[in-house]
């Protein structure tokens, strides 16, 4: 049953330069502060994806984006993929409606 539900916790994808992520709904370690996710170096060995489970539904949904975003953009400026994070992410959620399905 473990294995079941931490399956559901997870999601891998590869990247367009073949490098392959797996995503995880799990806070990321306290040594990188309060942050709400954490994209990896494509360069290690197993690239992760971190995301707190505990945001709301609007926030996780814009830290999806912006973690995803770095895993295709990885040297690009903080500030750019977080004017995309956020303008995509209302875009769905304020004007699209979507919510995340349990």
């Amino acid at each position: 049953m473990k294995g079941r539900k931490e399956k559901n916790k997870t999601f891998s994808f590869t990247n367009y330069d073949g490098v392959e992520y797996t995503l995880f709904f799990r806070k990321p370690h306290k040594s990188y502060g309060e942050a709400d996710g954490l994209c990896l170096n494509p360069q290690e060995d197993e690239p992760k994806i971190y995301i707190n489970p505990q945001l709301t539904q609007q926030t996780e949904l814009n830290t999806c984006i912006h973690e995803v975003c770095h895993a295709y953009f990885w040297d690009a400026p903080e500030a750019k993929v977080t004017k995309f994070a956020n303008n995509l992410s209302r875009l769905l959620f304020n004007k699209c409606g979507w919510r995340k399905v349990k």
